[in-house]
């Protein structure tokens, strides 16, 4: 839930929008290839977790705090954006945006980035 009706970034922005248009999917493009059990930047050892079903607070506590350089909210909003969307039945990805072709093997029911919710395909 937001608080204060503040949006704040545009992770949550678009998990607002994507409810507010009943979307069939929210892809989240970031600069990390999904969702991971530790931060690969620090931990060479992280391993992607490919499929989260549901947004628990043990997934928020993975997520941390804010992440990369290039955004403001990291991971922690992706994963909030993530449960926002879930909750309506909206399945999300996050993926890398280094390379948006992998859009067209998302939309092919290929196993790319992490997938909350229900899985796509």
């Amino acid at each position: 839930e937001l608080v204060g009706n503040q949006i704040g970034d545009n992770d949550t922005l678009s998990a607002i929008v994507a409810r507010l248009i009943g979307a069939d999917l929210l892809v989240i493009l970031t600069d990390i290839d999904g969702f991971y059990d530790g931060n690969p930047s620090v931990n060479p050892n992280a391993k992607r977790i490919p499929f989260v079903p549901q947004v628990t607070d043990e997934i928020r506590t993975l997520a941390g705090g804010t992440g990369s350089r290039r955004g403001t909210g990291g991971m922690r909003t992706k994963v909030d954006a993530a449960a926002l969307v879930n909750e309506a039945g909206i399945p999300c990805c996050i993926i890398s945006g280094a390379y948006p072709e992998k859009l067209y093997d998302l939309f092919e029911g290929a196993q790319i980035g992490t997938v909350f919710g229900k899985k796509i395909g």
